[in-house]
């Protein structure tokens, strides 16, 4: 079997959405015969703790290899969520010391480990690089030099074209990064994207690397999550549910709490039919927000859930809420949500901007669009909505489009284009 050394910093047990485009597509790549590595830090603590994840991806036969001094013990990791306004001044500050990004200090550690790593499993077919943190970008690099093997980087997000996780200073500090990442992309033998605008960035920005060789992987949704959670379905009011799922990093969630007090005020009999769940840490800010518009009773505030716990909600969900706020670049946006929003086959309500978000569910019928973070709009959509399911009408997802945000699919993809290095290697 062939082997792939993947170095992601985010992996599990650490939780939320950026480990599990890298867990899915290690998960299955033993299926297209390879065998992946990973190289991973020992968080001491972390946002959210997901050990059903990490479960998978051991019995899933994926081997993990950790930075850090002794054995490592998932129990022990503190789980704290964070202040959301010190967050965003933490990493602006970080930012303007730490280039890359605040784990560029992982990098030395990683390589030493990569080091032991390469001679315990004697060496690597291919090296797989996942981004955001940047530094993994660099390790990879660094990887490649000393090892010539081909390396493939894949961007979850963009770099220096996203404004929303990325604060520059200075233009000192915007041209360092700019530096950086045309370096990493003349290392690449392919880039994987999840989206075409991130493509489009890639290449007008730099041009150093040939159009095929940026390759569109999206984000998806794993099959077995949704046949898993069928088999222990989530509890259900009897009420329709409308669900948001995911956190509220660099989006601004107070139009769709607007949103939620109108409906009750303009709909009041609704309190009793309709429910909100938020699957996710909701900051204090935002409790007290839900407490002081009156609207607690009708909103189930479930926090972070465990990946499985989640989907059963999904699908015991009736309605699903998206939401991209605007600014520069959001055309690029695109939440990994979106992908098991999609194979859970429920209903959308999607606030977003034009771009690729907008242009991937447009085919997939069981979707609303709201063009603007207006509370009033939102809430005719609700109502539409509600009719819709008080008459068992609502709309039905277009199962040719599911499909191809199939986990396994899109890891077959990726899977090829290996075997297509190695060829011609």
């Amino acid at each position: 079997m062939n082997k792939v050394l993947i170095i992601s910093y985010y992996f599990p047990p650490m939780g939320m959405g950026g480990v599990q485009r890298t867990l899915k597509f290690a998960k299955y790549l033993p299926e297209f015969n390879w065998q992946p590595v990973v190289i991973t830090d020992s968080p001491k603590k972390y946002f959210a703790v997901d050990k059903s994840l990490l479960n998978e991806a051991i019995d899933s036969g994926i081997i993990i290899e950790r930075t850090g001094k002794g054995e490592f013990n998932p129990d022990k990791i503190i789980v704290k969520a964070p202040n959301e306004n010190l967050r965003k001044t933490a990493s602006k500050i970080s930012q303007f010391f730490l280039i890359p990004d605040s784990k560029k200090f992982w990098k030395r550690k990683a390589l030493k480990k990569i080091d032991e790593v390469w001679k315990k499993y004697g060496g690597f077919d291919i090296v797989y690089s996942t981004a955001p943190p940047y530094t993994d970008h660099l390790i990879g690099v660094a990887v490649k030099n000393k090892y010539n093997v081909p390396l493939i980087t894949d961007y979850r997000d963009a770099w220096v074209d996203s404004p929303v996780l990325n604060h520059y200073p200075t233009p000192y500090h915007k041209l360092a990064n700019i530096r950086l990442e045309k370096n990493v992309i003349k290392e690449s033998e392919f880039v994987l994207t999840t989206n075409r605008r991130v493509k489009e960035l890639i290449l007008a920005r730099y041009g150093n690397i040939g159009y095929n060789d940026v390759v569109i992987v999206p984000h998806g949704y794993d099959t077995q999550d949704f046949e898993k959670a069928s088999e222990n379905p989530a509890p259900k009011s009897g009420k329709m549910r409308i669900t948001y799922s995911g956190s509220f990093y660099t989006r601004d969630p107070l139009y769709y709490f607007d949103s939620i007090k109108l409906l009750f005020q303009k709909y009041p009999d609704l309190k009793d039919k309709i429910e909100f769940c938020f699957i996710g840490n909701l900051p204090k800010d935002l409790l007290q927000v839900i407490e002081d518009y009156g609207i607690k009773n009708n909103i189930n505030v479930l926090g972070y859930l465990e990946h499985i716990d989640c989907v059963r909600y999904i699908m015991s969900s009736d309605l699903l809420f998206l939401l991209i706020s605007r600014g520069e670049n959001d055309d690029a946006a695109m939440p990994g949500k979106i992908g098991e929003y999609i194979g859970s086959r429920k209903n959308i309500v999607a606030c977003i901007p034009e771009g690729v978000s907008k242009k991937l569910l447009e085919n997939y019928n069981a979707v609303k669009f709201i063009s603007e973070e207006n509370p009033e709009l939102l809430v005719n959509a609700f109502y539409e909505y509600y009719q819709l399911w008080k008459n068992n009408d609502m709309p039905v997802a277009n199962n040719e489009v599911v499909k191809q945000y199939d986990r396994k699919e899109l890891t077959e993809q990726i899977a090829k284009k290996f075997n297509h290095l190695l060829r011609f290697d």
